[in-house]
């Protein structure tokens, strides 16, 4: 199994959206997240993300005659590279982004549903903004926006603070009849 059908399968990919915060759990604690996802379906899918390294398990605790396994996400295992990607088919592509895409729909549903909705107050929003750069110019911004998440990535979960997911999609924009050299 490549490591791109790994990630973005629907159920592992949700898996995965509970550990970004960088928690360790274990799959009780994600059943209780999960609840729509049944056990089986549950330890299968962890079972296959570990075997693909995305999840490491970090503790093995001994409770009554059981282990409970402690996950906890392999970031660099979860992150997908030029070289991870290379040779997808263009259906391939558009099939793995609407798998991502549609995680995003089901989030943004989950907030709605979750009572009163007040955009501000939880700094929900979507839009989109044009930047003209060169390409230098954007490897600097993706740098600088790589600082002010990993600043902001360090705080742990308090009860002070809400767990706010963060998706970035950047599409260079190609007007008809040009090419980027």
């Amino acid at each position: 199994m490549i490591k791109i059908e790994t990630v973005l399968h629907p159920v592992r990919f949700r898996i995965i959206q509970k550990f970004i915060d960088g928690q360790s759990k274990t799959a009780k604690m994600l059943g209780k997240e999960l609840k729509d996802i049944p056990q089986a379906t549950l330890y299968r899918q962890l079972d296959t993300l570990v075997k693909a390294d995305v999840l490491v398990v970090t503790e093995e605790n001994q409770i009554r005659g059981t282990v409970e396994k402690v996950y906890t996400l392999n970031i660099s295992a979860a992150s997908m590279s030029n070289k991870d990607i290379k040779g997808l088919s263009k259906e391939e592509h558009l099939q793995y982004f609407l798998v991502f895409t549609a995680q995003l729909m089901q989030n943004f549903e989950a907030y709605l549903q979750s009572g009163e909705v007040d955009f501000q107050r939880d700094g929900v929003g979507y839009r989109q903004t044009a930047l003209h750069l060169t390409d230098e110019e954007f490897m600097g911004f993706i740098k600088d926006m790589a600082k002010v998440y990993e600043k902001y990535a360090k705080n742990s979960p308090s009860p002070d603070r809400n767990k706010r997911m963060i998706s970035n999609i950047i599409i260079p924009e190609r007007e008809r009849g040009t090419e980027h050299e």
